[in-house]
């Protein structure tokens, strides 16, 4: 295939899981892997290159500082969000995949869990010193939802709906240290739920989707690979 008829697909390589990220895409059938050109994006130019963008697990405020520049993270947004980039261009929304980091980064709303159990409330995350999320997809979540390390888990998630089922219905996510999707705004769909298999057995969204936004809580990269679905 001509390199002109491959899709430029982005990872941002700032922090995180990227490296597990490319792996995975290259584990696909070879009829796709053709199709797909990987960049590793730590820059403007290279963002600019890209058709669509992967925001994988990690930390998100240590993303945050290694992007550094209000330059390059204006541009990160407005190639999520759609409006002007640095260099003043107005550019539209592109397809984006976050994937537990990359979903905080993707929320419009942060929240931090003050009581876990029964009764659990929220209150908004404190302002960042290092800068708002990129946000674009309206939806709250909450870090460390399932609590923190020694915590993580694996699980089956389930459909939210019957259309979802043949994708998720019994896949086995890994969670670690993992946020959950606490409210879904207009336009977003929840995909996927999990119960949490300490807590009450609430079930709470972990995959969710918009026009031009996909957003896992889970890290996907996690696990060993296995049957195709």
């Amino acid at each position: 295939m001509s390199p002109a008829a491959r899709t430029n697909l982005g990872i941002l390589a700032l922090q995180g899981a990227f490296e597990e990220h490319e792996a995975m895409f290259k584990r696909l059938p070879a009829h796709l892997v053709d199709r797909l050109n990987i960049i590793q994006v730590r820059k403007m130019e290279e963002l600019d290159t890209c058709d669509a963008l992967v925001i994988p697990g990690g930390e998100s405020t240590t993303m945050k500082i290694i992007a550094g520049t209000d330059e390059f993270m204006t541009h990160l947004r407005a190639y999520v969000r759609g409006g002007a980039g640095a260099d003043g261009v107005e550019r539209r929304p592109h397809p984006v995949w976050g994937t537990c980091a990359g979903c905080i980064l993707l929320s419009e709303d942060v929240v931090n869990s003050i009581n876990q159990g029964d009764g659990t409330q929220f209150q908004p995350a404190k302002r960042c010193k290092y800068g708002d999320p990129i946000g674009g997809l309206d939806v709250a979540t909450c870090r460390n939802f399932f609590g923190r390390q020694a915590e993580s888990f694996e699980a089956a998630i389930e459909a939210a709906a019957p259309s979802e089922q043949e994708a998720f219905d019994g896949f086995p996510a890994v969670f670690i240290r993992a946020p959950a999707i606490l409210r879904t705004g207009d336009g977003v769909r929840e995909l996927a739920r999990v119960v949490h298999p300490t807590a009450t057995g609430e079930k709470k969204g972990v995959t969710v989707a918009a026009e031009s936004e996909l957003s896992f809580t889970f890290d996907d990269d996690a696990r060993e690979p296995g049957p195709e679905r």
